[in-house]
């Protein structure tokens, strides 16, 4: 009587020990796996500025937005330029955001930044 009592409680109780320990494993090979996509991740993104580095290394683009920024600054600081550069920024201000977002998409491709969301806030 016990046997027959004790048989299926001790299958029951494998069973499930089987699924805990399966269930274990499960959860063992997901922060496997998320580890893995971190590193993955990680690897791709210094693999992209490298290659942006690389490509920029016989480029202009980033020169010519270093001497736009310079003929900008120094502009601002010449009078009779002023009434023209704050033209100039009010239209950009109100600029379709496509064109906004362009030209910061330009910027951040010039000089290696990844997100143009870094850059307009």
């Amino acid at each position: 009587m016990w046997q027959a009592l004790v048989g299926p409680i001790a299958n029951i109780a494998g069973t499930w020990l089987e699924g805990k320990q399966k269930k274990a494993e499960a959860q063992a090979k997901l922060e496997v796996a998320k580890v893995e996509a971190t590193v993955k991740k990680v690897e791709q993104d210094g693999d992209w500025e490298t290659q942006a580095m690389s490509a920029s290394d016989n480029s202009w683009k980033d020169e010519a937005w270093t001497l736009c920024f310079i003929a900008i600054i120094l502009a601002s600081f010449v009078g009779p330029l002023q009434p023209y550069m704050q033209a100039g920024f009010d239209f950009l201000r109100n600029a379709p955001e496509w064109l906004q977002y362009g030209i910061l998409a330009s910027i951040a491709a010039s000089f290696g930044i990844k997100s143009i969301s870094q850059l307009k806030k």
